[in-house]
């Protein structure tokens, strides 16, 4: 308690120090008046007498610093002193020192941005109670290379039945829906759900009570809906659960309504309600709760307290493959599992990605702050008289030290605040540029802990770059630098720069080189071949409810196209379940004659449902054979088409017309025989794939239980001026159906594009700014260098050396340093190629065109930076170089 009183009291001393220090200095002046005239009554003259009490009296100055050590905190106190001097000396280099301001904010600006993606992306925890104990269980191959992948009902319901390791596993996969009965039919996005969700995610609805274990029975229809939907849609009508609502034709009861910030899965926003797996249940054995060969599903567990990720994979490994064994014809190809924790399973390789950028532009931040401390340097050698003075004056070296490092913590802190302010400006941008590529980016924002990461950064920029040029300041000779000529420790000072430098330029390399690779990549993908024409094709979507269309869905579709044809402006138009350019994709085994294998084991392709004129909508050549027609029809006989990749692969180039395979997918009963028909050309189906996947196609007319088709439509003119005549065409056949996901072939390629475009382009313009730093700091080295030789100069011109060899000579020294920083940079570059190897398309990490490239512009560039300095060198008079020093 004593402690704490004293610490108030000189907090309070600290408070009330300019009215201690006045009432001090007039009891000092009124002792010392005192001792003169005492002096002045000895018979001493005033002079004297007042010499003598100043001498008796003692050191004032020591006296006022002791008294200020006993009332307040000293330290605080001569800190506040220093900050005040600092500002003076800021302000005297207005010019200087607002490069230096502008050089941390591009640094911490740009590193604060790319945190505030990290931070809502990799260091925020998932939104449910103990995110810690959440895990994803994926089906796995094991002894194949094939990835993880989804999970049938059967071997779900077997996974949570016999887990000991999960207090819950639930199962879950995407689903639309339209709801009807409101002003305007809605288009829905959501998830069908097992029944357990809320348990897992420890949240309850804000509404009603949430799904119960017979919600998951055949015929039972019930939802939880977003507080969204709840507002927007029912007027946050109090009375909600237990309502019914038209979702699809069907009739639902919701049960609740979910908090504000509730989500799942995470990635998808938008969704605005959740079912249960009821709704694949029909009660028959043909529903897909039935079905082990449809794997659709995702699982996400919580693990039970105390039991370990590696416990519960060694677990769900055996469960998977006591069921291949089991059932040997559904589980061979899964006959494994596989469990990691739910963020990493969310994020994928994206963690890697956004672990690079943040590296990228750690990297920028290092090169800015070797370009203030360069400038430090150059304004030490400006205030070497300055030092030498203060020391002479009675100032030890950690007392400069700590001067000199008040300054450089100023302008870092200058740095921050703007740099703060330019991350609220380019988040925004940033963001935009990466839309919905990178999971949970939508939450990231410049919020405190972004803010306090800023900070952070800005007190450790200024150590970096302010302790070694103070620390260099205040060592060696500081008496020297009085003497009239002195120069004192610019060789030092010089060699420093030089280092700091050749540490640019190997780092600017490294940047400079993993964005030309990025960027090569890109080009690569977006001149890549996708097997069709991407212009002037327009994709939409809606919805052919099974309660309406499942016998009538095949002759609606006729009739639709029909008119869509007649549209003006339509050149072709045509359907499929499964469009080119997004993330959807269906594989699907086959029985091949010619190569029987058991049924465990059978080969599998990539399987699509289309309408007649697909191939000409989309410009897919057909090589052989014919197209499909209105006449293959359930009744007819069965037919499929097969991609060229197709032949080549399962048919060795052979003329595959007129042969048969049995494709696992059926209509409404088992699969049957279908005969070849048509060859058509590759498609590349993902704008990130560089194979072009072997693909077979059945035609929707002989599968009426399928739903449903993207519609594609080939015009003449701009894709989406079709859009109006197209909602007007749907809404004439079924006013309950909205079109939606309304795009162009183009915007669906570049939404597929948006990851590698955001790496590029922030790479690159990491990499521009480091150059453009290094190009600076190059500059101001060679610009101090040549000042601080002058002197030299000035003398080899005097004893006849020509303007050209000191040109030459300046010229030299800069491209040493940048050969050197080029040859580490080089070095790095090679070694971190690995890193971006997942990230390339067409090109390796280690492509020496792309080196020869980075290392060819940055030497052009830094002598560019030379040139000026070399100039000034080669126009130095003897004469007055001579008389200066």
């Amino acid at each position: 308690m004593r402690r704490l009183r004293v610490l108030w009291a000189r907090v309070l001393g600290q408070v009330s120090q300019r009215r201690e220090d006045a009432a001090l200095d007039e009891e000092i002046h009124e002792h010392i008046a005192l001792l003169t005239e005492r002096y002045r009554g000895q018979g001493m003259s005033a002079q004297d007498a007042a010499r003598a009490a100043r001498r008796q009296f003692g050191n004032v100055t020591l006296l006022k610093e002791r008294q200020r050590g006993q009332r307040g905190m000293l330290l605080v106190g001569e800190l506040w002193r220093d900050v005040c001097f600092g500002m003076r000396m800021l302000a005297k280099k207005p010019g200087l020192h607002a490069a230096m301001v502008l050089t941390l904010a591009l640094g911490i600006g740009a590193n604060t941005t790319v945190f505030s993606i990290v931070d809502a992306v990799l260091l925020r925890p998932l939104p449910y109670a103990h995110p810690e104990q959440l895990m994803e269980v994926r089906s796995r191959q094991m002894a194949g290379a094939m990835p993880d992948g989804a999970v049938c009902y059967p071997d779900f319901f077997d996974w949570r039945a016999q887990s000991q390791s999960f207090e819950e596993l639930v199962s879950y996969h995407g689903e639309s829906l339209t709801l009807t009965g409101v002003e305007r039919p809605q288009h829905l996005d959501g998830e069908v759900v097992s029944w357990n969700l809320l348990p897992l995610a420890g949240v309850k609805p804000e509404q009603g009570l949430g799904f119960r274990p017979e919600d998951e029975e055949a015929g039972s229809r019930v939802v939880m809906i977003s507080h969204m939907l709840w507002v927007s849609q029912f007027g946050s009508d109090p009375r909600i659960v237990g309502r019914r609502i038209q979702l699809s034709g069907e009739a639902y009861r919701i049960v609740g309504v979910m908090p504000t910030t509730f989500r799942f899965p995470v990635d998808a926003p938008q969704n605005t309600f959740w079912t249960t797996l009821a709704v694949d249940n029909d009660g028959t054995p043909k529903a897909n709760t039935a079905n082990r060969g449809n794997h659709e599903l995702a699982v996400i567990g919580r693990l039970k307290p105390g039991v370990a990720s590696a416990q519960a994979d060694a677990e769900m490994k055996a469960i998977a493959g006591r069921l291949a064994q089991k059932y040997p014809d559904t589980n061979t190809e899964n006959n494994s599992a596989h469990v990691l924790s739910e963020l990493t399973a969310l994020l994928g390789d994206t963690r890697t990605l956004l672990m690079v950028i943040l590296g990228a532009v750690g990297l920028v931040l290092l090169i800015a702050c070797g370009n203030v401390g360069n400038l430090l340097l150059v304004r030490s050698r400006e205030r070497t008289r300055e030092m030498a003075m203060r020391s002479a004056l009675g100032a030890n070296r950690s007392r400069l030290v700590r001067q000199l490092l008040v300054e450089s913590l100023m302008l870092s802190a200058l740095g921050g605040l703007a740099g703060c302010a330019l991350a609220f400006a380019a988040t925004p941008v940033v963001l935009r540029l990466i839309g919905d590529s990178v999971p949970r980016v939508a939450d990231a924002g410049v919020n405190l802990p972004v803010l306090a990461f800023a900070l952070a950064v800005s007190l450790a920029s200024g150590f970096v770059f302010g302790l070694v040029p103070a620390i260099t300041s205040a060592q060696g000779d500081l008496l020297s630098p009085l003497k009239n000529g002195g120069r004192g420790e610019t060789d030092g000072r010089r060699g420093l720069g030089s280092v700091v430098i050749v540490g640019q330029v190997a780092l600017g390399i490294v940047l400079t080189a993993g964005a030309a690779l990025l960027a090569t990549s890109y080009a690569h993908l977006a001149r890549s071949d996708e097997g069709f024409k991407t212009d002037h094709l327009l994709t939409f979507m809606f919805e052919t409810p099974d309660s309406r269309y499942s016998s009538t869905r095949p002759e609606l579709y006729r009739q639709y196209f029909e008119k869509l044809r007649a549209l003006p402006g339509v050149k072709a138009a045509a359907g499929s379940v499964i469009l080119p350019m997004t993330d959807n994709s269906v594989h699907i085994s086959f029985e091949n004659p010619e190569h029987p294998l058991p049924k465990g084991q059978l080969e599998s392709a990539r399987m699509d449902l289309v309408s007649p004129e697909y191939f000409r909508a989309m410009d897919i050549p057909l090589l052989a054979g014919r197209d499909f027609s209105d006449a293959d029809t359930e009744n007819s006989p069965q037919v499929m088409i097969v991609s060229r990749g197709f032949a080549e692969k399962f048919f060795h180039g052979k003329n595959v017309i007129g042969k048969k395979l049995k494709p696992g997918a059926g209509n409404d009963g088992p699969p049957v025989w279908r005969e070849i028909v048509g060859v058509v050309g590759d498609v590349r189906h993902g704008a990130m794939s560089q194979d072009l996947d072997p693909v077979y196609y059945l035609t929707a007319g002989q599968f009426s239980k399928w739903c449903c088709m993207y519609s594609v439509v080939r015009t003449g003119l701009e894709p989406l001026s079709l859009e109006p005549d197209v909602r007007r065409l749907v809404a004439s056949m079924d006013g309950n159906i909205p079109v939606t996901d309304v795009r162009t072939m183009r915007d669906r390629i570049g939404l597929q594009l948006a990851q590698p475009r955001f790496a590029m382009v922030l790479l690159s313009a990491f990499a521009g700014l480091a150059l453009v730093l290094t190009l600076v700091g190059l500059y101001g080295v060679m610009a101090y260098s040549v000042a601080a030789r002058k002197r030299e100069i000035g003398v080899r011109l005097a004893l006849g050396a020509p303007r050209q060899m000191v040109f030459r000579m300046v010229l030299h020294q800069a491209a040493m340093l940048v050969a050197v920083g080029m040859g580490l940079g080089i070095a790095a570059a090679l070694a971190s190629g690995s890193i971006l190897q997942a990230y390339l398309y067409g090109t390796g990490a280690r492509n020496p065109i792309v080196l020869a490239g980075v290392c060819g512009l940055v030497a052009a560039t830094g002598l560019m930076a030379a040139y000026l300095p070399a100039r000034r060198a080669m126009q130095v008079d003897p004469a007055l170089a001579l008389r200066y020093e």
